[in-house]
């Protein structure tokens, strides 16, 4: 997500794997760590020094090393502010939550009163601070709430919001149009699910794989022309019988290896439903699959709607919302892992069948989501506005260097 902004552009050089440094880098980064800490000592003296020392040393002082060898004239850190913050710096963010890694993260928030702590007072004062000179976002909620959460109108005033793209070649477009016309002339449903890039076993569960494993048992034992494709390894963390239990699911596909991305695709392109009914967003997986072609069934989860229109251009599946996610009244995200991993869920497997079903019985339907979806993201979505949104901050943060 963060690589494809930095499209080449005039003026400027990217650097993306910085030198090692030296015992005169760390020196000069040790030097910023204490000048961190005396300047939140001094704007936000309500804060314990303890806390303080504890929030500049999650900083790291070997990665801020490495920026300190590379001699930036800005320094871009993703989705939350590791830096010490005594040189210009902007930042690009999905949910306001990850501002506050690393004492807050994904599945851990629930219920939490982040305005109460101490995490919260420190990253205010640094995005306050005039080194960071701007705030991006591909949500539309994290720019309409970072105000709010911070309650501070200089916070807001710095974040642009700019819509999140993606492109594909010129090759890779004809296959999809190719596999638009397949799609409309074959019978029966294929369905596809993918874990994460690193196929880790909890990805498994909070993507939703238990929910969609149960709901296509049930469809392929009344419509056995219908096909599941599962990119996935099979997960260890429930013995051998849960592995024997899904090979012996019929009509099953499981692709256990790493892919490469055009391989990904074509699973995409083979797929006539892209399943992703996780408890979380996924941005880059679901705007792909709508691309494709793939009729996009997410769930209810927080932000997903900004890109998935229910009955429009996908689907979301209710029964997240509320039980493993929501936004508080400052638009922070409270997220919750534990429901899912402490059992299944019954009810959202029903939910998810019945939409299985209805989208399996019904092409028409299919064909009418599925080229709104991919009409939705070729208006909305692209690459060439993403690039240049960002690169447009970027020269009004540069004049002002």
């Amino acid at each position: 997500m963060m690589t494809s902004l930095l499209a080449p552009r005039h003026g400027y050089n990217f650097l993306l794997d910085l030198p090692p440094p030296g015992p005169q880098h760390f020196e000069i980064a040790r030097g910023e760590r204490d000048a961190l800490v005396a300047e939140l000592s001094a704007s936000v003296p309500e804060v314990s020094i303890e806390d303080i020392r504890k929030f500049a040393d999650s900083r790291d002082v070997e990665s801020q090393a490495q920026i300190v060898a590379a001699e930036p004239d800005l320094t871009i850190p993703h989705s939350m502010p590791f830096v010490f913050g005594q040189r210009p710096w902007m930042v690009p963010i999905e949910e306001l939550m990850t501002l506050f890694a690393p004492f807050l993260w994904h599945g851990k928030t629930a219920g939490v009163d982040v305005r109460g702590m101490p995490v919260w007072r420190l990253v205010r004062a640094m995005l306050e601070s005039d080194q960071c000179r701007a705030i991006s976002s591909h949500l539309v909620h994290s720019r309409k709430f970072i105000g709010t959460l911070f309650d501070s109108q200089k916070i807001a005033d710095k974040c642009r919001y700019i819509p999140f793209g993606i492109s594909f070649s010129p090759e890779l477009g004809a296959a999809i149009e190719a596999a638009q016309t397949a799609r409309e002339g074959r019978s029966g449903c294929t369905f596809l699910f993918t874990n994460s890039w690193g196929q880790q076993d909890e990805s498994f569960v909070l993507r939703g794989g238990m929910e969609t494993l149960g709901a296509f048992s049930g469809l392929v034992s009344r419509m056995p022309d219908c096909r599941l494709i599962l990119r996935t390894q099979i997960p260890s963390m429930f013995g051998p019988d849960f592995e024997k239990f899904v090979r012996s699911i019929p009509n099953v596909e499981i692709v256990d290896k790493r892919l490469q991305y055009r391989e990904l695709i074509d699973l995409f392109l083979r797929a006539d439903v892209f399943l992703i009914p996780s408890c979380g967003l996924h941005t880059v997986s679901l705007l792909e699959a709508m691309a494709c072609g793939a009729v996009t069934v997410a769930s209810d989860a927080p932000g997903i709607d900004e890109f998935l229109q229910d009955g429009e251009t996908g689907f979301a599946v209710k029964g997240r919302l509320g039980k493993t996610s929501w936004y508080d009244q400052w638009g922070f995200l409270n997220q919750t892992f534990e429901p899912l991993l402490r059992e299944y869920d019954g009810v959202f497997t029903a939910n998810l069948g019945a939409m299985m079903e209805r989208l399996a019985t019904n092409p028409v339907l299919r064909k009418r989501i599925s080229r709104a979806g991919r009409a939705h993201v070729l208006g909305n979505h692209t690459l060439s506005a993403w690039v240049e949104g960002f690169g447009q901050l970027l020269d009004e943060v540069c004049e002002r260097l």
